[in-house]
């Protein structure tokens, strides 16, 4: 499957952070796969991703496709997969028809989010100082990833409660 990522966050040939991979369509009925989604890192969640997660209306969601059977056939003068099969187009109004549209919408969908950190340690032993550093720097990227990779759209904060 390939949906283009919304808001990259490095490169935007990579796959979403949900997965898949990026496809460059051969117009032969063949497709090369330019990039693994399972072994990349991901540069942002697809549009479809986020309408899944309600942050963004079925009516921002581009056509997609799928290529089934997906068949390796090869690989092309850079390394890269080749494989033959059928593009399918999907629309986000399949995806509504199959399954209902996203409730709550995008009007009511929770745009703020909390994680934690855990730190963990040998019993009996505290952080250095080193490790709460590195820790916090972790803290600092994830919040600033997941803002750039959902467009703005929802933030992220990582406090204890």
């Amino acid at each position: 499957m390939e949906t283009h990522v919304a808001h990259p966050y490095s490169l935007p040939l990579e796959a979403s952070t949900q997965g898949g991979s990026v496809w460059q369509d051969n117009l032969d009925g063949t497709f090369t796969q330019l990039r693994d989604g399972l072994f990349v890192p991901a540069s942002g969640y697809s549009y479809l991703d986020l309408y899944l997660m309600g942050l963004i209306a079925a009516a921002e969601v581009p056509d997609f496709y799928i290529v089934r059977p997906l068949t390796r056939i090869g690989t092309d003068a850079n390394g890269h997969p080749v494989f033959k099969g059928e593009r399918i187009k999907i629309t986000i109004q399949d995806i509504i028809a199959a399954e209902g549209p996203r409730l709550p919408d995008v009007t009511h969908s929770q745009r703020h989010f909390n994680t934690g950190i855990v730190v963990v340690v040998e019993h009996g032993q505290k952080p250095s100082a080193e490790l709460i550093s590195r820790a916090n720097g972790i803290r600092k990227q994830w919040i600033e990833y997941w803002e750039i990779t959902t467009g703005g759209r929802s933030s992220m904060t990582v406090d204890v409660k």
